[in-house]
């Protein structure tokens, strides 16, 4: 009997512990942006001007070889583009910001990826005052539902914690 409820306990708490990793958290602030709207996080302003779907996503000025979004069977990509600018005095890394798309209350792994000055290449980093093109993008089954929204965290405190959060409504909501 003892053994049983042992086992009961532990099966519960390794389900809370995998479960507990399926999302994100933000811990300060949690902000809700209508469609449309400029927002700004971290001293970054993001100003959406375009959302959409697209079998490849790939920055406007390409010239020879530069990064982009490769199309997959059955897939297409769903956007949000629009201009970034830095604010700070100093490069802001992309990899400091983690974003999930969130359809009819399911979260996804989604991505903010950004273009360098020029909007001919994707990078990894905006330099200090930059003005740039960014895109939120997620995978989607092509005829399937679109992201109700895209969820930014920046400021990571470690163990799926985040400082900050936005929440941005797409024209699907």
């Amino acid at each position: 009997m003892l053994r049983f409820k042992l086992s009961s306990v532990l099966l519960a708490l390794m389900l809370s512990i995998v479960l507990s990793g399926c999302s994100k958290t933000a811990g300060d602030t949690i902000e809700t942006v209508e469609n449309g709207q400029t927002f700004t996080m971290d001293q970054m302003s993001f100003t959406p001007e375009e959302e959409g779907s697209a079998a490849i996503i790939a920055p406007d000025s390409r010239v020879q070889y530069y990064n982009y979004y490769p199309e997959y069977d059955g897939y297409e990509y769903y956007f949000v583009k629009g201009t970034l600018k830095n604010e700070e005095d100093q490069k802001k890394e992309i990899s400091s910001y983690y974003v999930e798309s969130e359809t009819s209350g399911k979260r996804a792994d989604a991505k903010l990826i950004v273009t360098n000055g020029d909007k001919s290449d994707f990078v990894k980093g905006i330099e200090a005052h930059a003005e740039v093109d960014f895109f939120l993008i997620t995978f989607v089954e092509k005829g399937g539902d679109k992201p109700d929204s895209f969820r930014i965290f920046s400021g990571s405190k470690g163990d799926d914690t985040w400082e900050n959060e936005i929440q941005y409504r797409t024209e699907s909501e």
